[in-house]
């Protein structure tokens, strides 16, 4: 196979058939029907790429690559992750980021440079967006997806100890369930020149926090209902059972767990 014979598109319903059966195969834990769901319609702000070739007998598309990722504040993102990418201030609350959730390639098409085609796609996306970062947790027997990411400019910045915990018994050692993860993230650096809007976004960033800080005291106010919605909507995904930080609770609030397999 070459790379002429791949295209690459949004994840539509129609991949969910090949979406599941490659997450089933490349990944140590089993995702809920909620995740696919969320993917294939680009919910719970969700974007997808898919890696697709041409089947000429059937007239149809497979899968052979997919990358599933999320946007979200940093207001929801833990604050161990936040520290580690030198975004802890609270000024920085309503900025975004992208975390990757899942990526992976079929054996077939590996070595072909699908999985960085689809980082790269990601990337894009977050820097139109005006995003501060594009970051996810990679387990730490994955050598080739360590290696795959430092190739794609992504600094690895902390070590995560007993970050997973799977008990499937599809991962490397059956007896062995907890796994350190490695932190990685590709900074991306904004000019706010280049955005009226993102300019405003960032001069009234004080008084968001601030009207932040006084909603905290107002039991009765309606506080960032978002992020608690967020929370419930993440733990209903396969990932969240299978996943145990070493981070204090409440540095839980972003609770996605990414596996990635090699490209």
């Amino acid at each position: 196979m070459s790379r002429q014979d791949l295209t690459y598109r949004p994840i539509v319903p129609e991949d969910l058939h090949d979406l599941r059966a490659a997450h089933q195969a490349l990944f140590p834990i089993d995702y809920e029907s909620h995740f696919y769901e969320c993917v294939i319609h680009s919910r719970d702000n969700i974007f997808s790429w898919a890696a697709v070739c041409r089947d000429v007998e059937v007239q149809s598309e497979i899968l052979v690559g997919f990358v599933t990722a999320r946007t979200f504040r940093l207001y929801d993102c833990t604050l161990t992750d936040r520290a580690c990418m030198g975004l802890g201030s609270r000024l920085l609350d309503q900025e975004t980021v992208v975390y990757i959730l899942t990526l992976g390639v079929t054996d077939q098409y590996r070595h072909l440079g699908v999985a960085s085609q689809l980082i790269q796609r990601v990337i894009a996306f977050a820097q139109h967006q005006l995003c501060r970062a594009v970051y996810l947790h990679v387990i730490e027997y994955n050598l080739a997806a360590l290696s795959l990411y430092r190739r794609n400019k992504f600094e690895e910045l902390a070590t995560l100890r007993n970050f997973y915990f799977i008990g499937t018994g599809r991962q490397p050692d059956p007896n062995k369930h907890s796994y350190d993860a490695f932190l990685y993230a590709f900074l991306i650096n904004i000019s706010y020149n280049a955005s009226p809007l993102a300019f405003l976004n960032a001069t009234y960033a004080p008084f968001r926090s601030l009207l932040g800080q006084l909603q905290a005291c107002l039991p009765w106010a309606p506080r960032h209902s978002n992020y608690f919605s967020h929370a419930v909507r993440q733990r209903s995904y396969g990932p969240i059972k299978a996943a145990r930080s070493s981070v204090q609770p409440q540095d839980q609030g972003m609770l996605w767990r990414m596996f990635s397999r090699n490209q």
